[in-house]
């Protein structure tokens, strides 16, 4: 089943998944102070943070689009993805712990050389920062791609439907609240960001029929999976007077339909196949580096009283995630213009 991919395309969906995730960072925060703030108010996080949920099952999605190649060498593939990967995850790690060591708090008043470097290194192991779990969690799809990509670039149509039914199989269980009344058939092997992988390979590669409505349906699962999480995630708010995030989750099925619509909406759209966007094609350039750096960024921002309740939601939340786009970007390109910076930016 294996095609050529239009990259163009995808890289333009790449941008507009790292302007996502950072609005999703930015508004985050706003978000968990339900009850503390007007509902109005809150609810601009709610809605901010609502349309950037598609962002990471989008990331992997545009991997599964790529990664998987008839003629892959797992050792090669291996070692090029991991040291592109790796130098950036390691310089940016230890610079997240010393910032927090020296900046954000005084830790190093009462820490010792040794200890530093103990936490620099238990870091490394565990996170030094809330978004670099989906770097980890990439680390795991790296390892399985070889295999998966032995079967996928092989596989009919029919085989790749089986496995993602199987997939959505596991997240009907999961949505609905059944897990307590699934089989005892295992079905864990299905289960998590694979699933994301291996649909995003399917969604670039499937044959779009002329007299099918794609852009109209794609519009529809990216109009109705928002509307979902904002509205559903408002109520179940309400209901429970307290932050409820459970809409929220990358495998509900709103967030799944955003996803794909969003996919799907990219794919088919001319309108986004600009070559001569200079910003889009920057920021797709170095979105990796964007997203290692622009935490660090929030966090410095945030530290001179900018951030998503700026003067009000509606426009801290904006502005502030454009700003630490702009910033982030700027010193990733300032950082890549030397050598050794290439392979530590990102």
């Amino acid at each position: 089943m294996e095609k050529k991919i239009n990259r163009l395309w995808i890289s333009n969906l790449r941008v507009m998944a790292t302007i996502a995730v950072i609005f999703l960072h930015v508004s985050a925060p706003l978000f968990t102070k339900y009850g503390e703030l007007p509902i109005y108010i809150w609810n601009y996080a709610n809605f901010f943070d609502s349309v950037s949920r598609f962002s990471v099952p989008v990331f992997v999605m545009i991997s599964g689009a790529l990664m998987f190649d008839s003629k892959m060498q797992t050792f090669i593939f291996l070692k090029k993805r991991f040291v592109r990967i790796c130098l950036p995850f390691i310089f940016w790690s230890i610079c997240y712990v010393l910032y927090i060591v020296f900046i954000q708090t005084n830790d190093y008043q009462k820490m010792s050389l040794f200890e530093i470097l103990k936490k620099i290194v238990r870091s490394l192991y565990f996170g030094s920062a809330y978004h670099l779990w989906y770097i980890y969690m990439l680390f795991g799809l790296l390892l399985i791609v070889p295999i998966l990509n032995s079967w996928i670039t092989r596989a009919s149509k029919k085989e790749i439907h089986y496995f993602l039914f199987l997939w959505f199989l596991t997240l009907f269980f999961k949505n609905l609240g059944l897990e307590n009344y699934k089989t005892n058939i295992e079905l864990y092997y299905f289960t998590g960001f694979v699933g994301y992988l291996v649909l995003g390979y399917y969604l670039s590669t499937m044959t779009i029929q002329r007299d099918i409505p794609i852009k109209k349906i794609s519009l529809v699962f990216l109009i109705s999976g928002t509307l979902t999480t904002f509205l559903g995630t408002y109520w179940l708010s309400i209901k429970s007077n307290k932050p409820d995030s459970m809409l929220y989750d990358f495998f509900s099925f709103n967030v799944m339909f955003t996803a794909v619509g969003i996919f799907l909406f990219f794919r088919i759209s001319n309108y986004y196949n600009n070559k001569s966007n200079l910003f889009f094609n920057e920021v797709n350039r170095f979105s990796y580096g964007i997203y290692l750096i622009h935490v660090l960024i929030l966090w410095t921002l945030d530290s001179f009283g900018v951030n998503a309740s700026l003067i009000h939601p509606l426009f801290g939340i904006p502005v502030t995630s454009f700003l630490c786009l702009i910033i982030s970007l700027v010193i990733i390109k300032i950082i890549n213009k030397n050598k050794i910076g290439a392979y530590i930016s990102g």
